[in-house]
């Protein structure tokens, strides 16, 4: 009988606690879409939420200037925050599973100064990676050397001998790499290509379009149920290899194919707006804090509070200056550093007790 009363404790206690995590990303949603509705109503035209909201409805509800205003810039802009922030955190979220470490992250691995390095190889030498690019030269650069870094750290999985540790060194190395070329390309460019690389590098909302937000939106809808069909491996994988192997799970296949999500993943937001760090350590970060490592509410509420950073920066970045607005880049900085701190700091502690 009283294994029985415990079995009920232990169900019910279950039953509490995923209705609680199911409740957390019902609110972390709420959030992300009342951030949304305030960074479409955030600019240098002061338009009342109503207005916008209504604008939002019925297009030309108040008139074609407002309808330009609202469907053709700012909503583009704040849609690419919300996708570029759950695009960021997923792959950050996975990153770190894999390898077992809270640091990793697109930026911290040199994924984002890969990234810059191809997109400066363009503005300063015109030289493109792939031909009959046209205007997408710098894009497509930024792209293609994000998933080349990728792809090496990828290669380095298979090496033998090489655990999770060696592969945040090369990471390192990588970054400090590309920062050397692309402080030669710094070197040899006129100041117009100088004004040019370090726009690129601080990130920037400014080059949002509808058919890359397509393409990120197309990249969640795959990417987000594959990762929650491979959940309770991911989560196995959290408690140590020997661990999740002993539990069936393959883990070289599973670190290959996650590698492979987030290359893509990592590459496409870094390719869209440019450098921007941080949010793959906040979002997961935030979402580790509030759910564990259950990777059915992990992964989820990483993506969403990805986005709801991002958003808020977006938010911040048109806020801090009437008429001027600041690079998301510089922004996520400043938020993502006293937070890399914190996790250094608690990471010690634990090593330490």
């Amino acid at each position: 009988m009283a294994m029985m009363t415990d079995t009920a404790g232990l169900r019910a206690g279950y039953v509490a606690q995923t209705a609680r995590r199911y409740f957390v990303l019902a609110m972390a949603a709420a959030l992300l879409t009342l951030s949304f509705v305030v960074d479409v109503a955030t600019g240098p035209g002061n338009y009342p939420l109503r207005t916008v909201i209504e604008t939002l409805f019925d297009p030309v509800a108040h008139g074609v200037q407002i309808k330009v205003i609202i469907w053709d810039y700012r909503l583009p802009i704040a849609v690419t925050a919300v996708i570029v922030g759950a695009l960021l955190a997923v792959a950050g979220a996975q990153m770190q599973t894999i390898l077992n470490n809270p640091l990793a992250e697109p930026f911290t691995l040199g994924v984002s100064s890969a990234a810059s390095f191809g997109a400066a190889l363009a503005i300063v030498m015109g030289w493109s990676v792939l031909p009959v690019v046209g205007a997408l030269m710098v894009t497509v650069n930024a792209f293609v050397f994000a998933l080349l870094t990728c792809g090496f750290i990828l290669f380095a999985t298979r090496l033998k001998g090489v655990g999770s540790e060696t592969m945040i060194l090369f990471g390192i190395a990588i970054f400090f790499t590309f920062s050397a070329l692309l402080a030669l390309m710094q070197y040899m460019a006129s100041e117009d290509q100088i004004a040019r690389i370090v726009f690129w590098m601080m990130g920037s909302l400014g080059r949002a379009s509808w058919e890359k937000i397509a393409l990120g939106a197309a990249l969640l809808a795959v990417v987000i149920p594959f990762g929650l069909m491979r959940s309770w491996q991911m989560t196995a994988l959290r408690m140590g290899e020997t661990t999740a192997q002993s539990m069936g799970v393959d883990v070289a296949r599973l670190r290959v194919e996650m590698l492979i999500v987030v290359s893509i993943l990592a590459a496409t937001a870094v390719a869209f707006v440019g450098t921007v760090g941080f949010i793959g350590l906040v979002g997961p970060h935030i979402a580790r804090m509030i759910v564990g490592e259950d990777q059915r509410f992990f992964l989820p509420l990483s993506a969403l509070a990805g986005a709801l950073v991002l958003s808020l920066t977006s938010i911040i970045s048109k806020s801090l200056t009437p008429g001027v607005i600041y690079p998301i880049g510089i922004i996520t900085a400043l938020i993502g550093v006293p937070v890399f701190v914190s996790i250094i700091l608690s990471t010690r502690r634990r090593s330490l007790s």
